[in-house]
């Protein structure tokens, strides 16, 4: 890790999580991933040596802990109090990143298996049905990978899955890639998405009808986008303190 040459904690702080992709392990590591191939699939483009060492310099730090896994293979992580009083941060810039950052999303931009990560640690299991719930994705556009499945169930949380787990199909939505990571992200409400066609959800009504209130969104979602996606530059001069 690299130093600004600064006392400053903003400095101090910066060396660390400023170094690439560190801020996406520690997202993942809020988010609940505790092994390393959880942490490849919230990271998919990052190489697992790499990973490795942003691990390793994270636990050097005092942000990350580790225990053997139960299977006697690898590590368990986890987050310090120094690692858990991030998530703060990591929802602002996120916050930011979204109203500030983030314009319309375009389909090449939406990698499939994060996508599908992400969803399925975002339904709001207390709102679910008092029943096991298999519900497949289909995507017009999927590739060699058209078909998913989530379990979800009150109890026991969510499980994606990328064979058939061999359960009834209790709810079967076609749609393509863009339009399911819109409805992640806020950008179009899942009602609207089905009404104007680019969602269709087949299942017993009494089970489509309760979709809403349990779908997965993203943490973002609620986050409005600023017009034009462009900062205001500000009138105020920015305030100045004497030290660091």
């Amino acid at each position: 890790m690299k130093g600004y040459g600064q006392f400053c904690p903003v400095a101090m702080a910066a060396a660390l999580l400023s170094e690439r992709w560190t801020l996406l392990v520690v997202r993942e590591l809020l988010m609940g991933s505790r092994h390393f191939n959880q942490l490849r699939r919230g990271v998919p483009l990052m190489s697992p040596t790499l990973l490795s060492t942003r691990l390793q310099g994270l636990y050097e730090q005092g942000v990350v802990t580790r225990v053997p896994a139960g299977d006697g293979h690898g590590w368990e992580y986890g987050l310090t109090d120094a690692g858990r009083e991030l998530f703060p941060l990591i929802e602002q810039l996120g916050h930011w990143g979204k109203r500030w950052i983030r314009g319309k999303m375009t389909r090449d931009q939406v990698d499939l298996r994060l996508l599908m990560w992400a969803m399925h640690r975002e339904f709001n299991v207390a709102q679910l049905p008092p029943r096991r719930i298999n519900m497949q994705i289909e995507l017009s556009d999927g590739g060699r990978i058209k078909h998913w499945w989530m379990l979800l169930e009150k109890d026991q949380g969510v499980d994606l899955c990328l064979q058939d787990p061999g359960f009834e199909v209790d709810l079967l939505m076609h749609t393509d890639a863009l339009t399911l990571a819109e409805v992640y992200m806020g950008d179009v409400p899942l009602n609207e998405a089905c009404a104007c066609g680019r969602m269709k959800v087949e299942g017993p009504p009494s089970l489509v009808q309760t979709i809403p209130k349990w779908f997965s969104r993203s943490l973002f979602a609620d986050v409005p986008v600023a017009r034009g996606n462009v900062m205001p530059a500000s009138t105020e001069p920015v305030p100045r303190r004497t030290s660091a």
